[in-house]
């Protein structure tokens, strides 16, 4: 799930999944983060990720590769932390 190798296409699709389901809230939460954290991280306004997280808007342009990113680091914590008992 790492931007890695995917395509355009490819980070679009996971990304509205994740953000349909309510994974890429659960994902920002679970990591402990803000919405302003992430926003940050995304270089957009904190309500602007809200947006995102609530389905009213999709990340457009360069966003789709920003906060595809921000989300597909934060699995593969998770990923680590599970794998390895926290460590």
């Amino acid at each position: 799930m790492s931007t890695g190798g995917l395509t355009l296409a490819d980070r679009v699709a996971e990304l509205r999944e994740w953000i349909t389901t309510g994974y890429a809230r659960d994902l920002r939460v679970a990591a402990g983060l803000s919405q302003a954290l992430a926003a940050q991280d995304c270089e957009v306004t904190a309500s602007t990720v809200h947006r995102w997280e609530t389905g009213d808007r999709l990340p457009r342009g360069r966003n789709i590769t920003a906060y595809h990113a921000f989300l597909a680091r934060l699995v593969e914590r998770q990923r680590q932390g599970g794998e390895s008992g926290g460590e």
